[in-house]
């Protein structure tokens, strides 16, 4: 099973509640979860900067962001297959849209947290510092 790794904003409400999320729904265990303030990230990655994005990086460190990134984290993960249908058949730039709406507004809508963090309610092999 390939690893992939989620690199999201660890200062936001809505990112880590979808951290946690994945996690409980990826029984392989091949979803590795950092945020941009962490040493790995700092040492493997050290281009990529908090913005209004999440961050897939592939096995072959392809880095995908946005519409792409959700896509293709939802192909390691239980959903329903209907939600999981439409989501890959929809157009990456009409989800973009709707991405970039919410990404804009997500510390006033879903709040901000005072520190980086990862939530410490998922599989702690699975977080890379």
């Amino acid at each position: 099973m390939e690893k992939i790794i989620v690199v999201f904003d660890g200062f936001c409400v809505l990112c880590n509640n979808y951290v946690r999320w994945v996690s409980k729904r990826n029984p392989s265990k091949n979803i590795y979860f950092t945020n941009f303030d962490s040493n790995y990230i700092k040492n493997k990655h050290p281009k990529l900067k908090l913005g209004d994005t999440i961050f897939i990086i592939r096995k072959d460190n392809k880095i995908l962001q946005r519409s792409k990134a959700i896509k293709y984290c939802f192909k390691f993960i239980r959903l329903n297959y209907f939600l999981k249908s439409l989501i890959r058949i929809s157009p990456n730039f009409v989800l973009d849209i709707f991405y970039r709406l919410i990404a804009n507004n997500r510390y006033f809508l879903f709040g901000k947290l005072e520190v980086c963090s990862i939530p410490d309610d998922i599989n702690q092999e699975n977080i890379l510092f």
